[in-house]
């Protein structure tokens, strides 16, 4: 009796310390990821706004930026109106949209200082984000269409192999009657149709993602851009 007393206090003491030791690396790991996103944000100097809805019931997706080239990539040698835009304001439009159903009248409203505001030409930068998330709609074309190219040749193939290998397994069930000759027919039986999986998948399945962002970037390609001061 002392000794089954014994076991469930160091059971007890075993369990807590666990539960202790894993919170606090809980907390230790929460907190260095919040410090990392507190670095990101401080040093690439993008401010997203929350989203307001506006009179007329439309999302608006705002940003607060000092000046027009934070929108852009730097590193784009591109002329201005095919540059790329910034990865963090790609991201944060992006994630803007998908948080919605695709139906909801969407808006981006871009806050500038009143000196920048008036150096720019609003037309341009309209075009030149619009022309960004057009060429992302073609890429995503083209990748829907590589990937139903790759399904139907990759299901051609597939047909073959679990053609070629249902057809061994029956040659070898109709000369042998053997535990080993049983257990090679079964693996071909199941290789062939395990190979049959990726083409079935790449038609039926991976396009999917594909054309949820393509239908994202034509939605953006075609919103209204606003620019207001602060």
């Amino acid at each position: 009796m002392v000794i089954i007393i014994i076991h469930v206090i160091f059971s007890i003491y075993f369990l807590s310390s666990v539960f202790i030791n894993s919170k606090f690396f809980i907390l230790i790991i929460c907190a260095d990821t919040m410090t990392e996103k507190n670095k990101t944000f401080q040093e690439i100097d993008f401010q997203p706004v929350y989203e307001y809805v506006d009179k007329n019931k439309i999302q608006l997706i705002e940003i607060k930026i000092k000046k027009i080239n934070q929108l852009f990539n730097s590193f784009d040698p591109s002329p201005f109106l095919e540059k790329d835009l910034d990865d963090d304001a790609f991201e944060y439009i992006v994630s803007s949209v998908e948080e919605h159903p695709l139906k909801v009248k969407q808006k981006i409203v871009i806050h500038l200082p009143k000196k920048e505001l008036n150096k720019i030409n609003e037309d341009e930068i309209k075009r030149a984000i619009h022309h960004h998330f057009k060429y992302r709609k073609k890429i995503s074309e083209r990748s829907i269409r590589k990937k139903i190219e790759e399904g139907q040749l990759s299901f051609i193939i597939g047909i073959i192999f679990l053609a070629s290998c249902l057809i061994l397994g029956k040659i070898i069930s109709n000369n042998y009657n053997t535990i080993l000759s049983n257990i090679i027919v079964e693996g071909l039986t199941i290789s062939g149709w395990v190979a049959m999986w990726k083409p079935i998948s790449n038609i039926l399945y991976d396009w999917w993602p594909l054309n949820k962002d393509k239908k994202i970037y034509d939605k953006i390609a075609n919103m209204d851009i606003e620019f207001r001061t602060y």
